[in-house]
């Protein structure tokens, strides 16, 4: 049986959807919300915030393409969404159909790659030839010399696999602007329909079996996540990313709406599915926690990480000092905690320091030089004190004096 050793965590994410770690530096925050993710063997996918980040990174934006224009480009949290949103459709689906689906698409990957290598030649119903000079998962790009008004041109592969996959009778044309509704015909059309009848005309061979999908989570950590200006970042998003709209009743219409393909999932507007959950990072000591409105707070779930809650972190550490290391993170808390040095819980000691003691076969003294003594300089920077505050932690570290106070939780 597996042992589930984030179950309060996964709990609480299933729960409310939206979930931000937060507490002192050095609790492991990040690495955690990587086993959260882990033990729910979930597909996930990792960004950082930071100042410069914006809607164009996270949503979708105008991109440049190789021929000096620009074309409008899925953000790392879309694309994250669109995959999730496919697992969720295809878990839905028998296998005769995921079957069906697999042919089709080798089939179409088969008819493109022979017409690129082989640069296979074809005829419009005009005359005009032309042949395919290179494709991607959303266009088929053409070049019809013939045609000296626009030589190149690109055609939607979301299309062609449509007419296939729902067996629409090509007779010519016309039929291609009929079934998608479109008022006049286009250019693309014309190489639409020849491409389709091309590869409907096609032998079909044996495709190897396709498992059944079964659903899964997805689940997007956002580290530091109060770095980023999140009303740049979000946009729309602040009303779908609410764990109560996880679904199309959520969808909202993004910025770049009117560039949005018909055959996108989205292109009816953007929503969150409902099997991805968020998971952010964040220190509480952070000058930018400030940055962070009540409108993004009340959409998470907020759970501080204490410093011993994670001693788990030196599970894979080989030292002998783990008990002594546990004795002097305590102290030296407990002085931080009970306002001794003018400092509050926020600012403890969590236990990833102490993994460098690996490093330094156990030598305390080279942790507090090299790491400890920097950070709480760091810490007491300004303050009247700061020599004498520094020397009681330091007796607290070296566990010299026994800080006079109650019990503190840290």
């Amino acid at each position: 049986m597996k042992v589930v050793k984030h179950k309060e965590y996964i709990d609480l994410l299933h729960a409310c959807r939206n979930l931000i770690l937060t507490g002192a530096p050095g609790t492991g925050k990040t690495y955690l919300a990587k086993m959260i993710a882990e033990e729910m063997e979930a597909e996930t996918e990792f960004v950082q915030f930071h100042p410069s980040y914006d809607y164009t990174d996270f949503v979708e934006g105008l991109r440049p393409t190789d021929s000096s224009s620009f074309e409008r480009r899925d953000g790392i949290f879309k694309e994250f969404c669109k995959r999730a949103f496919k697992n969720l459709i295809d878990s839905a689906k028998t296998q005769e159909v995921l079957e069906k689906e697999k042919n089709l698409d080798e089939k179409i990957d088969t008819f493109l790659t022979d017409a690129v290598e082989n640069i296979k030649e074809f005829t419009l119903i005009s005359g005009n030839r032309f042949t395919v000079y290179e494709y991607n998962d959303k266009v088929i790009r053409v070049e019809s010399k013939d045609n000296e008004k626009t030589p190149r041109i690109d055609i939607k592969i979301s299309e062609v696999y449509e007419l296939l996959d729902k067996g629409v009778v090509l007779n010519n044309v016309h039929d291609i602007r009929d079934y998608f509704g479109r008022k006049f015909g286009t250019q693309q059309d014309s190489y639409t329909f020849v491409i389709a009848s091309a590869i409907r005309a096609m032998k079909s061979t044996a495709s190897s079996s396709v498992s059944k999908v079964n659903r899964k989570d997805y689940v997007f950590i956002i580290d530091e996540i109060n770095r980023g200006e999140m009303s740049k970042i979000l946009g729309e998003l602040f009303f779908s990313i609410d764990p109560g709209y996880r679904g199309e009743k959520g969808r909202v219409k993004t910025q770049y709406q009117n560039l949005i393909e018909e055959a996108d999932v989205f292109s009816k507007g953007f929503f969150i599915p409902e099997n991805v959950y968020i998971i952010g990072t964040m220190n509480d000591i952070d000058r930018s926690v400030e940055s962070m409105d009540f409108a993004v707070r009340r959409r998470f779930t907020w759970k501080e990480v204490q410093p011993k809650d994670r001693l788990d972190m030196w599970e894979d550490c080989v030292g002998t000092w783990k008990d002594e290391a546990q004795q002097r993170m305590e102290k030296v808390n407990a002085v931080i905690s009970n306002g001794t040095v003018g400092l509050t819980r926020e600012y403890c000691i969590g236990p990833a320091y102490f993994r460098a003691l690996d490093n330094y076969n156990g030598d305390f003294s080279k942790l507090w030089t090299l790491h400890l003594e920097p950070l709480v300089k760091e810490y007491l920077r300004g303050s009247r004190n700061l020599t004498e505050n520094l020397e009681i932690i330091k007796k607290a570290y070296e566990l010299i004096d026994e800080p006079e106070q109650g019990h503190i939780d840290f």
